[in-house]
Formats: structure tokens, C-alpha cells, sequence
């Protein structure tokens, strides 16, 4: 079985001597390469012989330290690691120059190698292929790549395997023993490339500063003294502009899909840092939008609540290529990407952080404003409502971004996109409508759905209560990181929350705030149109007799409460309210204008990692955390 991440993302087998032609080509000014001296043939019997990955290293190193001119390599499986939650490949190739002080270090790794003395394994269908994905997301992650190598040695084979953000391009096995030129030729070209070649972004590199200009930027940027600043060059009308900034700080867990990446930055004109603005990358599927485009279709019709772009677009020769595989092998998985860069000018608070439920009120309200302008005027569904996508500004105004995925309501193109593009959404916030169908058309009712998910998720995670806090992770975990997989293998999930939103007791009864807020009685009474929803719809019988009552409150008959509390009167006012947002907009704002909001009932718990439920459970908790982890503002910037 593959990783769960590259299932059904692997293309090939693909012949190893038209895979070197492909993605290492020979270059007219590339020496030939070297054949295999007696020595180190030798010491490739001796590899193939092992019984042991240990005694596999040394003659490995040994037979083709040669073909890796200006390389190094470096046995990596028993040193230590910068993050000592990565996996360790058994080796990695660096470039001489690189200072690695003997510890494994992603992001400055060439290439991961994995040796195995057992014909039986194979990294792309035993259990342990979870580690050869492993190894290619956290190089991807820790370094700015379009794509990486790697090579698997099992036995007496080898097999060489080209990974980016829309999968994994892979060999068939060859025997290096009776075809080591194919192995020897893949070490020598690779070695030879150009960093380009091998897979790094050309559009960052080192910043031509002074230590005294860098340093500049680094206290303007609350980074430690000493961090190593990169310049990004961000498409900007006819040409480019720089900006300046670390590493991310956070890693995208993830082989394939968006890979989003944020993160504060700032530009350098005329001696002096300019004010920091917000950094954005992720890989967008070809056949849709990049955000940049979008922005600019909001800002010409004055949707309110957004973040002010200042430049962006797609990554020059930014692209994926293991969908060229896919179209022979019809993989409707395996789409073509493109890196997409974009800066916004806004540097705000994540709606976790909020200094009072009004103002977490008040951000959302906002939030939902945009969509809703963006959804009347401009005739765009957002479609990727999250906790993440909603900013704080210093204020206390919200402002709505991540707008990738946004649907174009008048172009029928996009009607098709929505329902082919993988779902790489945030799951907690999802409609339980669309979890319990993925395949289905993402509807206005889906987005205004999950702005109810947002609050509640961040009060129930983040706002003070004497609720015992297991208590709190489990509701949580059932809410929003349960799923399951049904008979035909399809993971399925949001049966708690349409469970909940049917009974009226959502968020739980059970739940109160350390300090009285109208937060809880306002969500309820947002949620109350989903109980049409997800509750049971009115019978034949129901609806004749709710005829036959109405008949008399207009002959004056019958007394209006006994309309008004008839079941059919009340899910016929849900699906009203829920045809647009203008119900919600007008209940929030009457909310707000109550004198009764605290002033100082803000975030103060960070919820754990969950502890129970499946290992995807377990995961799919931490990645939550990881996420919430990542940073959108100067005063959340780790400088790590």
C-alpha cells in the first residue's frame, strides 16, 4: 500500500534509461561519464551481497563517491537531526561547500538515498513507503524547490524516483550490477546539473545586501540576529519585485496538493526596509485561477473586507510534470500545478488570537461581508471558508483571505473544476453536507455553514471555560476530525456536526465560557436555519395540516402561534434564511450592538493534541495544530 499522501499519485514504471533522458538530460558541455573502475565494481557486489543496511553503507559511498563531482556523501541514518521529528534517510547527498557538522539537515540535502539488503521490500508497496514520501516532503518543505530526486537500492536494484507537488514520477527496478552504467550515468548527470536542473526555485535566492542593510530588515521583521534572510521575486506587472524574508517557519506536512506557505516579508528601497506586508505561496491546479487574478476581479468591484494586493503571480517555469506520466496511465488524481506567489498588504492577528468574543464576533461578521459582496456583486463562491482564511486587524477589523479556490459563478468552466480538483480543504470546516458527499456541488449554503464552523471550533479551542478540558478534546475530535471510509473506500466524515445541528445543540449545551458572553446564544440561533437542513423534512401529512392552519390564520380562524410553532413554519424558515447571508449579516449585527459583551474574554487556551481515536484521527489532530502553529503576523514570527 502507498502513503496515504501519494495513493493513487504514482506514475510509472517508467524505463530508468528514458527517465535519465527525460529529467537529467546530458548537456553538450558534460563530460562523459567515467566507467567503473575494478575497485568499485567490487565494492557494487558487496553492496548487493549485504545482509545487513549497515554493511551496505560503506562500498556504497565507496563505488560512487566519484560520479558525484563537487558532492559529498553523507551516511545520515545514524546522526543526529536538526528536527528531531524527521525521518532519517540511510543517506543524503550535499554539496561540498555545505556546512552540515556532521547532522542531517533537509534543507540543505541534495538528494535522499535508501539502501535495503531485502529483494522483498519495495517503498512503493510496503507499509515503510510512508518513509521514501517522508524524506521528499521534508526536503520540499524545508528548502525553496520545484521538485526533488531521490534513489532506492534494494538488493541487488535500484530504482530512481522524481517527486513534486502533484506526485511521484518512479523507475522500474534494474539491476546495477549488470547495468551500473545506468547508475554511475544518474550520480554523474546529477552531479552536473545546474541547481535549476536539480529542482531549486530560481526565483529565491541569497539577497544581495550588506550584513548592515540585512540586519535592517531582520529588526524589522522581529527575526533573530543572525537569520538567514532569502529574496523572493514576486511577478510584479511586466517584471518582478523583491522582497525579503526567512525561511517559512512552517513545513507543509504534506507531499502533494496546495502546499500553502505564508509569512511576513518586506521589500528594501533606497537604504530602508518598507513596512511588512504578507508573503503567500501555494500550487495551484492549472486549470484554475491563481489568487492574484481573483483579487484583482474583487478589487474591481469594491468587495469590502479584503486584503489590498500588491503583487503577484505564477512562479516562472514553476510547474509539476508527473501528470505527462499520468495521461498515459489515466490517473484522475495527478493534475498539473503551479507555484503561485502573491503579497498582500495586511500583516494581522489569526482569528485564534482575539482580545474578546466581540471582537472574534465582529472579525467573523466582516469575513462574512466579503463573501457575501464577493458572492452578489462580483459572482464568486470563496468555497475554502477556515479559521485560517480570516484575519484580525489591529482594529479589530476581519479581513477574509485564501481565495485559491474561489469559484467564478458566471463561467461554467469553473462548474466543471469544482467537481474534478482534489479536495485539499480544511476538513474541520467543512459542511457536513459535503463530507458526508464529497462529489457534490459546493453551493453559497456550504460557505455561510462554515463560517458557524469557525466559531465554534475557536471557542470551543480557544475560549476560557471551566469545562473540563478532555471534555473539550473530545468534542472536538468528533466534530470536526472524525471520519470514516465506506465499503467502496471513500472517506466520509461530518455526521456529529449534522447530528448536532439537527438537534439544536450545537455548539454543545454542555459548554460555557469562564465569563458570560452573548457569543453562545447568538451562535445558537445562527445555527437554528441548519436544523432544516440536516433534520428530517415535513411529511405529506405534516404539510397538509400546516395548510389547512395557515387557511385559517388568514381567515383569522386560527391564532398565528399556532403557525409560527408548527414544524413545517420553521423548516421553511430555515431554507429561506439559508438562500443568502443578509439573515446572518442582520442577526450578527443586532448582536453586537448589545451592551453586554466583555471587554477582556479573549483567547487564553490553546487546545492539545489529540490523544484518542485512530491514528488518521491522531494526525489529521496534530497537522490541525501544526497548522494553527503557522505564522500570518510579525508577533507570531519564530525566527527559527
Amino acid at each position: 500500500m502507498l502513503a496515504n499522501d501519494t495513493e493513487g499519485r504514482c506514475v510509472g514504471p517508467v524505463d530508468p534509461s528514458e527517465f535519465l533522458e527525460d529529467y537529467l538530460p546530458r548537456s553538450d558541455s558534460m563530460p562523459h561519464t567515467p566507467c567503473l573502475r575494478e575497485d568499485e565494481r567490487e565494492a557494487l557486489r558487496r553492496v548487493a551481497t549485504a545482509t545487513s543496511e549497515k554493511n551496505m553503507y560503506e562500498p556504497f559511498k565507496a563505488s560512487l563517491q566519484r560520479y558525484a563531482r563537487g558532492m559529498v556523501f553523507m551516511e545520515t541514518s545514524s546522526t543526529s537531526a536538526n528536527n528531531p521529528f524527521h525521518p532519517k534517510p540511510d543517506f543524503c547527498l550535499y554539496e561540498e561547500a555545505v556546512e552540515t557538522s556532521g547532522r542531517m539537515d533537509f534543507s540543505t540535502a541534495e538528494l535522499c538515498i535508501e539502501l535495503k539488503p531485502c529483494m522483498s521490500y519495495d517503498p512503493f508497496e510496503d507499509l515503510d513507503a510512508r518513509s521514501s514520501t517522508a524524506f521528499a516532503t521534508a526536503q520540499l518543505g524545508s528548502q525553496f524547490r520545484i521538485f526533488v530526486f531521490s534513489v532506492v537500492i534494494v538488493n541487488d536494484h535500484a530504482q530512481f524516483v522524481r517527486w513534486d507537488r502533484a506526485g511521484a514520477i518512479i523507475t522500474t527496478r534494474f539491476n546495477y550490477l549488470e547495468k551500473s552504467d545506468v547508475l554511475t550515468h544518474f550520480f554523474w548527470r546529477f552531479s552536473h546539473l545546474s541547481r535549476e536542473e536539480r529542482g531549486h526555485d530560481p526565483s529565491v535566492s541569497p539577497p544581495n545586501l550588506s550584513e548592515e542593510d540585512a540586519q535592517k530588515i531582520r529588526d524589522v521583521l522581529h527575526l533573530e540576529a543572525g537569520t538567514a534572510l532569502f529574496a523572493f521575486a514576486i511577478p510584479y506587472n511586466d517584471g518582478e519585485k523583491l522582497f525579503y524574508g526567512p525561511r517559512f517557519p512552517f513545513r507543509v506536512r504534506s507531499l502533494v496538493g496546495r502546499s500553502t506557505r505564508t509569512m511576513p516579508v518586506c521589500d528594501f528601497v533606497d537604504g530602508a526596509p518598507g513596512k511588512v506586508v504578507f508573503l503567500k505561496e501555494y500550487w495551484r491546479q492549472a486549470a484554475m485561477r491563481g489568487e492574484g487574478e481573483v483579487y484583482e476581479h474583487l478589487i474591481k468591484h469594491r468587495v469590502p473586507h479584503i486584503a489590498p494586493l500588491m503583487c503577484g503571480g505564477d512562479v516562472p517555469r514553476g510547474e509539476t510534470r508527473t501528470h505527462e506520466h499520468a495521461d498515459q496511465m489515466d490517473s484522475s488524481l495527478i493534475s498539473p500545478r503551479h507555484l503561485h506567489r502573491l503579497v498582500l498588504e495586511i500583516v494581522g492577528r489569526r482569528i485564534c488570537e482575539f482580545r474578546s468574543t466581540r471582537e472574534l464576533t465582529q472579525a467573523v461578521a466582516h469575513a462574512m461581508r466579503a463573501h457575501w459582496h464577493a458572492y452578489n456583486d462580483a459572482k464568486v463562491l470563496h468555497s475554502d471558508i477556515t479559521a485560517n482564511n480570516i484575519l484580525i486587524k489591529d482594529n479589530g477589523d476581519g479581513v477574509l483571505i485564501g481565495w485559491e479556490l474561489a469559484i467564478f459563478l458566471d463561467d461554467k468552466a469553473d462548474s466543471n473544476i469544482q467537481m474534478r480538483r482534489d479536495h485539499s480543504v480544511t476538513q474541520q470546516f467543512v459542511s457536513a453536507a459535503l463530507l458526508a458527499n464529497p462529489g457534490q456541488t459546493h453551493t453559497l449554503q456550504d460557505d455561510i455553514e462554515s463560517f458557524l464552523h469557525v466559531l465554534v471550533w475557536t471557542i470551543l479551542s480557544y475560549l476560557p471555560s471551566p469545562v473540563d478540558e478532555n471534555c473539550r478534546k473530545s468534542w472536538v475530535l468528533l466534530l470536526y476530525d472524525y471520519t470514516f471510509k465506506t465499503t467502496t473506500g471513500q472517506e466520509v466524515g461530518g455526521i456529529t456536526k449534522a447530528d448536532k445541528l439537527a438537534l439544536g445543540d450545537y455548539p454543545p449545551k454542555a459548554f460555557n465560557p469562564m465569563e458570560y458572553s452573548p457569543i453562545l446564544e447568538l451562535i445558537r440561533t445562527l445555527a437554528s436555519p441548519f436544523r432544516a437542513r440536516y433534520g428530517e423534512p415535513p411529511t405529506d401529512g405534516e404539510k397538509e395540516v400546516y395548510e389547512y392552519v395557515n387557511a385559517g390564520v388568514r381567515e383569522e380562524k386560527v391564532d398565528m402561534a399556532s403557525l409560527v410553532t408548527h414544524p413545517v413554519y420553521g423548516y421553511q424558515l430555515g431554507m429561506d434564511r439559508l438562500k443568502n447571508s443578509e439573515w446572518f449579516l442582520n442577526t450578527i449585527d443586532d448582536a453586537l450592538k448589545r451592551p453586554d459583551w466583555p471587554n477582556s474574554d479573549g483567547a487564553a487556551y490553546k487546545l492539545l493534541a489529540i490523544t484518542e481515536g485512530t491514528l488518521r484521527q491522531k494526525k489529521r489532530g496534530t497537522r490541525r495544530i501544526e497548522t494553527d502553529a503557522q505564522p500570518l503576523s510579525v508577533s507570531s514570527h519564530s525566527s527559527g
